[in-house]
């Protein structure tokens, strides 16, 4: 089964597009050439994640309370988030330009 989530020529590299999927928010980015897409709530208090791209690094940043996770894993990087706790990450596919959730 497939869901469309965007266009790929959408999802500039480094910027993080938010989306509805399933009634729930979502983020989708592109990394290093690479589409990644999380559920938008961070694992402390379910505050909205934003992408930070530094020259050696990538993490997505909880807007609320600053906690980081890893932007291609999940994981989490700096608390308050419990550090053995992960992003939900999106199974998806990109073809002929369109990026799916492709459910597993």
């Amino acid at each position: 089964m497939e869901i469309f989530l965007a266009n790929d020529e959408d999802l500039k590299e480094g910027e993080t597009k938010e989306i509805d999927f399933a009634g729930r928010p979502a983020i989708l980015f592109r990394l290093d050439g690479e589409v990644h897409a999380y559920i938008n709530c961070c694992t402390h208090v379910g505050g909205p994640m934003k992408l930070k791209v530094k020259p050696d690094t990538a993490y997505l940043d909880c807007t609320w309370h600053d906690s980081h996770f890893d932007a291609k894993t999940g994981q989490t990087l700096r608390e308050p988030a419990t550090m053995d706790s992960k992003l939900i990450k999106l199974p998806i596919q990109v073809k002929e330009g369109k990026v799916f959730y492709a459910y597993p």
